[in-house]
């Protein structure tokens, strides 16, 4: 894979991660010169503090990227390392975070970053029964209303109380550019809805809005 120089996409599904294969994926990401679009999921135990630092080091190094897409296990629950090591990325503009997303730390750092290029930010969480709170997700919200270049956002099965509501509401005023919203089946009800409502009525750049569940 790494020295191929057609290959854009690829999915990696990681049921064992150790060994040879960890320096073989850090070579991969430092060194391809045709991927852009990564998908790497780890959905059925958590991942070694050895692979984590494997990928860690390959995607700081990497340079072609566009979007990546970590799909996570009930057991993940390190992947700060990951988000912090994306934030001098010089191409990559879509992040998607799938799966048992419990904890977004380290997410806040990215988006915060100078040289930060994400424009479009997917969170989906998945594999939960019910609607499910995040650790980590208001210093998010907070660090999206500093990001004005941000064009997509997703956050799906969350549960978005009255606070979050209300600092989504702040990320909609000082984002000009959001072009795409998607909160799908994240429990507002009404007085979710009434934080959002002036925000979304002031809002001149939404073009796609989902609303449903």
């Amino acid at each position: 894979f790494q020295e191929s120089t057609s290959l854009k996409e690829l999915d990696m599904h990681l049921l064992s991660f150790g060994g040879p294969s960890n320096l073989a994926l850090e070579n991969m990401l430092t060194h391809t010169q045709s991927l852009r679009s990564l998908s790497l999921m780890c959905p059925f135990g958590p991942l070694e503090d050895v692979a984590v630092a494997a990928a860690r080091s390959g995607l700081k190094k990497n340079t072609t990227l566009r979007e990546l897409t970590l799909v996570l296990s009930r057991d993940t629950t390190n992947i700060c390392p990951l988000l912090t090591s994306l934030r001098d990325h010089p191409l990559l503009r879509r992040l998607c975070l799938s799966g048992y997303v419990g904890n977004l730390t380290g997410l806040e750092t990215l988006l915060l970053s100078e040289n930060s290029k994400i424009t479009e930010l997917d969170i989906h969480i998945t594999g939960y029964s019910g609607r499910s709170t995040i650790i980590g997700l208001t210093s998010v919200l907070q660090a999206l209303a500093r990001r004005p270049t941000l064009t997509k956002l997703s956050l799906r099965n969350i549960h978005l109380g009255r606070d979050e509501a209300r600092q989504l509401g702040m990320v909609l005023y000082s984002t000009p550019s959001l072009q795409t919203l998607l909160l799908e089946d994240n429990c507002l009800r009404s007085v979710g809805l009434a934080e959002l409502a002036p925000a979304l009525y002031r809002n001149t750049s939404i073009k796609v809005l989902n609303l449903s569940g």
